[in-house]
C-alpha cells in the first residue's frame, strides 16, 4: 500500500513540475528572454566573423587580467596533474620491483647436485637484486629531482 502511495506522490510531483515548465515556456518573458539571447549570440557571431574585430577581441582578451590569472591557474593545475601522474608511475614501478624482489628471494631453491652451486647461485641472485635496487634508487632520486625542479618552475 505504501509503495502505491509513494508512486502516486511521485507521479503527482512530476506532473506539477511539467505544468510549471509549460507555464514558463508559455509566458511572454520566456519568449522575450530567448529572443534577447538569440540577438546577443547573433551579434557576437557577426562580430567574430569580421577578421579585424576578431583580432581586436583576441588582443583585448590576451591583455585582460582575467585571462592571465586563468592561464596561471591552468598552468598550476596541469603541473599538479603531471606531478600526480609521475608519482603514481613511480609508485607502480616501485611496487613491481618489490614484487619482483620478493618473488626472487622467497622462491623455493632449485635443487642442485652440490650445496656450493646452490649457495653460489643464491649469492649471485642476491647481488643482482642489490644492483637492481641501487639502480632503482638512483632512478627514483633523478625523478624526484625533476619533479622538484618542475614545481619550482611555477
Amino acid at each position: 500500500m505504501d509503495n502505491k502511495q509513494n508512486m502516486q506522490t511521485e507521479v503527482n510531483k512530476q506532473c506539477e513540475e511539467n505544468m510549471q515548465t509549460e507555464e514558463k515556456k508559455n509566458s511572454p518573458n520566456y519568449s522575450m528572454n530567448q529572443a534577447i539571447m538569440g540577438g546577443f549570440l547573433g551579434a557576437g557571431m557577426g562580430l567574430l566573423v569580421n577578421s579585424k574585430t576578431t583580432k581586436k577581441v583576441m588582443k583585448s582578451l590576451g591583455e585582460s587580467e582575467l585571462v592571465k590569472v586563468a592561464g596561471q591557474e591552468f598552468k598550476i593545475t596541469a603541473q599538479e596533474l603531471l606531478a600526480g601522474q609521475a608519482q603514481n608511475s613511480i609508485r607502480q614501478l616501485a611496487e613491481g620491483c618489490i614484487n619482483k624482489i620478493e618473488s626472487g628471494l622467497l622462491s623455493p631453491k632449485e635443487e642442485s647436485g652440490s650445496e656450493t652451486n646452490g649457495s653460489k647461485e643464491a649469492t649471485t641472485k642476491y647481488e643482482k637484486i642489490k644492483e637492481e635496487n641501487r639502480n632503482m634508487n638512483e632512478r627514483l632520486e633523478r625523478i624526484e629531482k625533476m619533479l622538484t625542479d618542475l614545481m619550482e618552475v611555477k
